[in-house]
């Protein structure tokens, strides 16, 4: 059972960012990433940060380096795939201690090490979304008289397409997810609190050998569940309110997420056919997903059928986001998409739907091949009453 990618795989995808790099006439290129968005920095090098930020830097010709802050050396050499890792103080911790005596590399430094004294002239930088003021302010004294050029495109455009040991580890963080919502569901009760039932789900995921958590697990419970972002709260689960369910392991750097929505006790009339358009409107958005289908359409397909049913108000959403490193990355299928479903384009369908009192969330993980979808998770797609 494959539990990391290969360091070779890690180094093909090197010499595609460089084949990349060469076309666009860039000397480098940079990738930004954290504790909470790890994406690309993990996906070039399998580091993932605690406390501190980090960074990869692949220059167009040459090894990458690993760029961290000044506490992790010891743990960055332990999991990196990359051999050059250099320390730099903008990369701390945010409480910004000084390490006083400490010899550092800087920007201007790791630059004239990987161009040879030649100098980055254009830099490539990826992580727009997520980058920390104080790596970027460096990054711009360093790059002074040079071009920064946004690049965040090579990396999504090569995360899309999932390889064979990407899928594996993402089908075993689903199984993970689908075991850890047995045990909730085996153990869940009125009067619990919300962040109780997270420690069932977790027990179990760590028990399997999940790494961590793919997100923070949903456990939200009446008015809380109308919540698209959410965090559990002390508050007590009780009979006849929707509970929403997001159970997500992470295997390998990849996350996953299974959402059920449930009830404890009876369930109303109103509540039962608000979960049935949800969960009807999930299989939907299985049924016309395919390779070769524009994106914009399943999203429209979905719509329609959403509102054909009187619940068009309550859609936030289009019904798919992508997801890998991320439980949460591009693309979006929504109604303005403007690209076609490719094979091994891996998603969430994640039919939200909700009103001022309550909300439901039916997600479960695909695969895109020609003939439709692969589901990387199917356990309970039915109301489920407790």
């Amino acid at each position: 059972m494959i539990t990391e990618i290969p360091k070779s795989e890690f180094q093909e995808r090197v010499q595609r960012i460089q084949q990349e790099l060469a076309k666009r006439g860039l000397d480098a290129l940079f990738a930004f990433g954290s504790e909470a968005e790890p994406q690309n920095v993990r996906y070039l090098s399998d580091y993932w940060p605690a406390f501190e930020t980090a960074g990869v830097l692949v220059p167009v010709e040459g090894d990458p380096v690993l760029i961290i802050g000044p506490e992790s050396l010891t743990y960055a050499q332990s999991r990196s795939k990359i051999e050059k890792i250099r320390q730099i103080l903008e990369f701390r911790e945010s409480a910004e201690p000084e390490y006083p005596g400490k010899q550092l590399d800087t920007f201007a430094s790791v630059f004239d090490e990987i161009s040879r004294g030649k100098g980055v002239k254009r830099l490539g930088w990826v992580g727009y979304p997520i980058i920390v003021a104080p790596v970027y302010e460096a990054l711009r004294r360093a790059m002074a008289g040079g071009e920064l050029v946004r690049a965040d495109d090579i990396l999504i455009e090569m995360r899309k397409v999932k390889s064979e040991n990407e899928l594996a580890l993402m089908r075993r963080a689903f199984q993970i997810s689908e075991q850890a919502m047995e045990a909730v569901l085996n153990h869940i009760k009125p009067g619990m609190s919300e962040t109780q039932v997270v420690g069932i789900a977790q027990a179990k995921m760590y028990e399997l050998g999940a790494e961590y958590e793919g997100h923070p697990l949903y456990v939200l419970s009446g008015r809380n569940s109308a919540n698209a972002i959410g965090r559990p709260t002390a508050k007590k689960l009780v009979e006849g309110e929707i509970i929403q369910l997001n159970i997500g392991a992470r295997v390998g750097g990849y996350s996953s997420s299974v959402g059920r929505p449930i009830v404890l006790g009876r369930i109303s009339d109103d509540i039962r056919k608000f979960l049935q358009v949800g969960l009807d409107a999930s299989a939907k958005t299985m049924e016309v997903m395919r390779a070769g289908v524009p994106a914009r359409d399943v999203a429209l397909a979905v719509q329609d059928f959403i509102t054909q049913r009187g619940y068009g108000d309550c859609i936030l959403y289009g019904p798919c986001h992508g997801i890998g490193l991320m439980e949460c990355e591009h693309p979006w299928i929504e109604t303005n998409s403007d690209y076609v479903l490719q094979e091994n384009y891996t998603f969430q369908v994640d039919c939200f739907l909700y009103t001022p009192h309550y909300g439901a969330r039916w997600e479960d993980g695909v695969r895109v091949t020609k003939e439709g979808v692969e589901p990387f998770s199917s356990y309970r797609r039915e109301i489920i009453v407790i």
